[in-house]
């Protein structure tokens, strides 16, 4: 028995939903897709299939639009960064010279800001981990990406700081 796609009368004469022959929101054609009416037309796209994807990927636009989004990425949490690095840059270069704190022997006091930048350096620095963690190792894993390509690009994070510092902007 032939089902006719327009949910119409077939040549017996039993007239059918074509929900029931290729389920409801299936479409007609050659085409690959995703959702409702997925598969109009003669396109094919889905997952893995993508310009970047398959044999000579490794160079060419393909590669950087692979590279692009792990690179952008880290660069913005690297601009998240610079928070918890003025702070620690702070802890490690004025701290020591403000004098020895409160101890037996020492008239020198403690600077005031001391506490704001040893918050600001750990709960900050417990963000930006956090994040690394979140976007560089999580999401990937979880969507079936590469891992190795976002933890490698986890190294582009201290740029912000250092072309700050080094333009002196910071």
């Amino acid at each position: 028995m032939r089902v006719s796609e327009t949910g119409g009368a077939d040549e017996s004469g039993a007239v059918r939903d074509p929900g029931a022959v290729h389920g409801p929101g299936a479409g007609h054609g050659a085409g690959v897709g995703h959702g409702a009416g997925a598969g109009h037309g003669a396109g094919v796209e889905g997952p893995g299939l993508d310009a970047g994807s398959g044999p000579g990927a490794g160079a060419g636009p393909g590669a950087v639009r692979r590279l692009g989004a792990p690179a952008l990425a880290n660069l913005l949490i690297g601009l998240a960064a610079i928070v918890p690095g003025l702070c620690l840059r702070w802890l490690l270069t004025k701290y020591p010279s403000v004098g020895c704190g409160h101890s037996v022997g020492c008239g020198k006091a403690a600077s005031h800001h001391s506490l704001g930048m040893m918050t600001g350096a750990v709960l900050g620095g417990g963000f930006v981990l956090g994040m690394v963690l979140v976007v560089d190792f999580l999401v990937p894993h979880q969507e079936g990406g590469p891992v190795g390509t976002w933890l490698s690009m986890a190294l582009l994070i201290p740029a912000p700081f250092v072309v700050g510092q080094a333009l002196g902007w910071i």
